[in-house]
Protein backbone atom coordinates (compact mmCIF):
# COMPACT_ATOMS: atom_id res chain seq x y z
CA UNK A 1 0.00 0.00 0.00
CA UNK A 2 1.61 3.73 -0.87
CA UNK A 3 1.68 5.82 1.57
CA UNK A 4 -0.80 8.35 1.00
CA UNK A 5 -0.51 10.81 4.33
CA UNK A 6 0.91 14.56 4.57
CA UNK A 7 2.28 13.44 7.74
CA UNK A 8 1.11 14.81 11.02
CA UNK A 9 2.93 13.57 14.06
CA UNK A 10 0.11 15.01 16.56
CA UNK A 11 -2.38 12.39 15.41
CA UNK A 12 -3.56 9.98 17.73
CA UNK A 13 -2.50 6.35 16.97
CA UNK A 14 -4.97 3.82 16.15
CA UNK A 15 -5.37 0.63 18.44
CA UNK A 16 -6.63 -2.45 18.19
CA UNK A 17 -9.15 -1.81 20.85
CA UNK A 18 -10.26 1.64 18.60
CA UNK A 19 -10.83 -0.24 15.79
CA UNK A 20 -12.79 -2.82 17.84
CA UNK A 21 -15.12 -0.42 19.25
CA UNK A 22 -15.39 1.59 15.82
CA UNK A 23 -17.03 -1.54 14.16
CA UNK A 24 -18.65 -2.51 17.40
CA UNK A 25 -20.73 1.49 17.42
CA UNK A 26 -21.06 1.96 13.42
CA UNK A 27 -22.26 -1.66 13.06
CA UNK A 28 -20.09 -2.46 10.14
CA UNK A 29 -16.70 -4.19 9.33
CA UNK A 30 -14.47 -1.64 7.91
CA UNK A 31 -12.24 -2.39 4.87
CA UNK A 32 -8.99 -4.21 5.64
CA UNK A 33 -6.98 -1.14 3.62
CA UNK A 34 -8.42 1.58 5.26
CA UNK A 35 -7.55 0.24 8.81
CA UNK A 36 -4.50 -0.14 7.19
CA UNK A 37 -4.14 2.70 6.30
CA UNK A 38 -5.21 4.24 9.07
CA UNK A 39 -2.77 2.36 11.24
CA UNK A 40 0.02 4.31 9.07
CA UNK A 41 -1.77 7.65 10.47
CA UNK A 42 -4.95 7.93 11.91
CA UNK A 43 -6.50 10.34 9.66
CA UNK A 44 -5.31 14.27 7.66
CA UNK A 45 -4.53 15.78 4.79
CA UNK A 46 -3.26 13.73 2.10
CA UNK A 47 -0.58 13.91 -1.04
CA UNK A 48 -3.04 13.20 -3.60
CA UNK A 49 -6.14 15.69 -4.14
CA UNK A 50 -7.91 14.39 -6.69
CA UNK A 51 -10.10 11.12 -7.76
CA UNK A 52 -11.29 10.60 -11.46
CA UNK A 53 -14.91 9.96 -12.30
CA UNK A 54 -16.81 9.58 -15.37
CA UNK A 55 -18.85 11.78 -15.48
CA UNK A 56 -19.17 15.64 -14.46
CA UNK A 57 -19.69 16.32 -11.10
CA UNK A 58 -20.41 19.95 -9.21
CA UNK A 59 -16.89 19.69 -8.74
CA UNK A 60 -15.28 19.15 -11.98
CA UNK A 61 -15.58 17.79 -15.48
CA UNK A 62 -13.48 14.35 -15.04
CA UNK A 63 -12.99 14.56 -11.16
CA UNK A 64 -13.86 15.46 -7.35
CA UNK A 65 -11.38 16.49 -5.03
CA UNK A 66 -10.09 15.13 -2.16
CA UNK A 67 -7.59 16.34 -0.09
CA UNK A 68 -8.21 14.24 3.64
CA UNK A 69 -9.20 10.98 4.52
CA UNK A 70 -11.20 10.93 8.20
CA UNK A 71 -9.82 8.61 10.58
CA UNK A 72 -10.97 6.18 13.21
CA UNK A 73 -11.48 8.79 16.27
CA UNK A 74 -13.88 10.30 18.53
CA UNK A 75 -13.50 13.68 15.74
CA UNK A 76 -13.61 11.33 12.56
CA UNK A 77 -15.76 8.41 11.49
CA UNK A 78 -17.41 8.18 14.93
CA UNK A 79 -18.97 11.68 14.55
CA UNK A 80 -20.94 10.13 11.83
CA UNK A 81 -24.27 9.93 13.01
CA UNK A 82 -24.26 13.73 13.41
CA UNK A 83 -23.39 14.59 9.45
CA UNK A 84 -25.58 12.57 8.30
CA UNK A 85 -28.56 13.67 10.45
CA UNK A 86 -26.71 17.42 9.65
CA UNK A 87 -27.06 17.04 6.67
CA UNK A 88 -29.54 14.77 5.76
CA UNK A 89 -27.49 12.22 3.92
CA UNK A 90 -28.70 8.80 3.32
CA UNK A 91 -28.18 6.20 5.99
CA UNK A 92 -26.19 3.19 6.11
CA UNK A 93 -23.26 5.71 4.46
CA UNK A 94 -19.51 6.30 6.25
CA UNK A 95 -18.34 9.11 5.36
CA UNK A 96 -14.13 9.42 4.85
CA UNK A 97 -13.73 12.83 3.12
CA UNK A 98 -15.68 16.02 3.10
CA UNK A 99 -16.91 19.56 4.02
CA UNK A 100 -20.70 19.56 4.18
CA UNK A 101 -22.09 20.27 0.49
CA UNK A 102 -19.92 16.93 -0.98
CA UNK A 103 -19.21 14.07 0.51
CA UNK A 104 -16.72 10.79 -0.07
CA UNK A 105 -18.41 7.77 2.06
CA UNK A 106 -18.14 4.25 1.97
CA UNK A 107 -21.64 2.93 0.62
CA UNK A 108 -22.80 0.08 3.48
CA UNK A 109 -26.11 0.53 2.44
CA UNK A 110 -26.65 -3.02 0.70
CA UNK A 111 -24.02 -4.13 2.74
CA UNK A 112 -22.03 -4.89 5.91
CA UNK A 113 -18.60 -5.13 4.60
CA UNK A 114 -16.05 -4.24 1.89
CA UNK A 115 -18.37 -1.48 0.58
CA UNK A 116 -17.89 0.85 -2.55
CA UNK A 117 -17.33 4.39 -2.51
CA UNK A 118 -19.32 7.06 -3.14
CA UNK A 119 -19.69 10.70 -4.17
CA UNK A 120 -22.45 12.41 -3.00
CA UNK A 121 -23.29 16.13 -3.89
CA UNK A 122 -25.87 18.34 -2.16
CA UNK A 123 -25.81 20.82 -4.50
CA UNK A 124 -25.89 19.28 -7.71
CA UNK A 125 -29.11 19.76 -9.39
CA UNK A 126 -32.32 19.24 -7.36
CA UNK A 127 -32.15 16.08 -5.75
CA UNK A 128 -29.05 14.32 -3.75
CA UNK A 129 -26.10 13.59 -6.68
CA UNK A 130 -24.84 10.07 -5.58
CA UNK A 131 -22.36 8.27 -7.88
CA UNK A 132 -20.13 5.21 -7.51
CA UNK A 133 -16.84 5.86 -7.22
CA UNK A 134 -14.74 2.32 -6.82
CA UNK A 135 -16.07 -1.09 -6.02
CA UNK A 136 -14.07 -0.65 -2.50
CA UNK A 137 -11.44 1.28 -0.79
CA UNK A 138 -8.63 -0.06 -1.89
CA UNK A 139 -9.32 0.84 -5.64
CA UNK A 140 -10.27 4.64 -4.03
CA UNK A 141 -7.15 4.46 -3.18
CA UNK A 142 -5.49 3.26 -6.27
CA UNK A 143 -7.05 5.81 -8.54
CA UNK A 144 -5.89 8.79 -6.03
CA UNK A 145 -4.24 11.57 -8.12
CA UNK A 146 -2.59 14.80 -8.44
CA UNK A 147 -4.56 17.14 -10.26
CA UNK A 148 -3.01 19.54 -13.02
CA UNK A 149 -5.00 22.29 -14.33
Amino acid sequence: MKNIWRMDPAKEKLTDDMIINAEKQLGVKLPISYIELCKIQNGGYIIYDAFPTSVPTGWADDHIRVDHIIGIEKDGILSNDYYIKEWELPKDILLICGDGHTWTAMDYRQTKEDPPIIYIDLEYGDDIFILELAPNFEAFLDGLFNYQD
